[in-house]
């Protein structure tokens, strides 16, 4: 049996080791990350980036955030200054425009996760996370591999009339991730002997070419696993465009005729009724005229509806005009008969 002097010292033993573990234990780091995030191309995405450390709950000094692509050795990329305390400000630096990376979580509760905007095909790296505290730092060395993916589209279909001396090469690029596949055909039949693709694969886009005839209609046709696209020259809907251009010229031609035509009746009217005016100011009656024939009857105009027009009447005397003639007539009034020597 032991003695009481060695029941202590084993006791005080047990203690201090189960007491070192457990200052141990609590002065770890953690940092959670997720191995890989799947998104479209174009879209917002955020690289999740959580961390605790020992002096969680009373730290006050600065907080360092640091992010990394492709090897957490290299640069950062991106970098941000947290002070952990109100009075402090936050300062936050993107090294490469145009400025699509953010800070999206809040450092002072361990969370520097990394947003990204409009995400391009160029952003398929992997990503670093590091913490720096005035008294220690962390470094998360497994990273997180963002794989982007797109839809097979067509980005452009177009005529290359310098590629060769008379037919020109007619050119279609495309782009997917996967990298997608390109096809041809045309009206005539399925081509044969197409020139081999060139592959972009840093963009992820194939570029094709054929010979091109300007008898025959083509199609280019893209597929990937997640889509398929295609566009044909020349496009299906250029005669309809044709016939739309042709219709709005005669519209717009038909509009200038009338308006011409209204111009040229108001005039007419305006030189009628000015004409009128002075015959009334004058005295003049249809009397006085050649052949019987209206005081205006020269005037080659449109009718006019004479309900419309306001005249001044003329004071009724022999052999003159009764109040205003209507436009188009003139009214003749017969002259006074003679007295008779009995009557005078």
């Amino acid at each position: 049996m032991f003695s009481l002097k060695m029941q202590e010292f084993l006791l005080g033993l047990l203690s201090l080791i189960f007491n070192f573990k457990g200052s141990t234990c609590s002065s770890r780091w953690s940092m959670t990350v997720q191995a890989q995030v799947n998104v479209s191309m174009g879209q917002r995405v955020v690289l999740p980036c959580v961390f605790t450390h020992p002096k969680q709950n009373n730290y006050t000094s600065n907080i360092n955030v640091s992010w990394m692509q492709d090897s957490y050795k290299n640069p950062p990329f991106f970098k941000c200054i947290f002070w952990n305390n109100t009075n402090g400000q936050d300062n936050c630096s993107d090294a490469r425009p145009p400025k699509r990376f953010f800070l999206h979580g809040n450092p002072r509760k361990g969370d520097i996760s990394l947003g990204i905007t409009n995400l391009q095909f160029t952003d398929t790296k992997q990503y670093f996370c590091r913490v720096e505290l005035k008294y220690d730092s962390f470094l998360n060395t497994t990273g997180t591999l963002l794989h982007i993916t797109a839809p097979a589209q067509i980005i452009s279909l177009d005529l290359d009339s310098e590629a060769t001396d008379q037919s020109g090469m007619l050119t279609c690029i495309a782009q997917g991730k996967p990298l997608p596949d390109v096809k041809w055909s045309s009206s005539s039949g399925s081509l044969k002997d197409v020139p081999k693709n060139r592959n972009d694969y840093s963009n992820f886009i194939v570029i094709s070419s054929v010979p091109f005839s300007d008898q025959d209609v083509y199609t280019c046709q893209a597929v990937n696993l997640l889509g398929r696209a295609e566009r044909t020259y020349p496009p299906k809907d250029s005669g309809l465009l044709l016939w739309f251009s042709a219709l709005g010229s005669l519209l717009l031609l038909g509009i200038v005729v009338f308006v011409v035509v209204m111009i040229t009746r108001r005039r007419c009217s305006q030189r009628a009724v000015q004409q009128h005016m002075e015959n009334v100011q004058t005295g003049k009656t249809s009397t006085d005229q050649d052949n019987d024939t209206p005081v205006y009857a020269n005037v080659k105009c449109y009718p006019v509806d004479d309900t419309h027009l306001l005249l001044p009447a003329a004071p009724v005397s022999k052999g003159r005009v009764r109040g205003s003639p209507s436009f188009g007539q003139m009214t003749r009034t017969k002259p006074p008969t003679p007295l008779s020597e009995s009557e005078s």
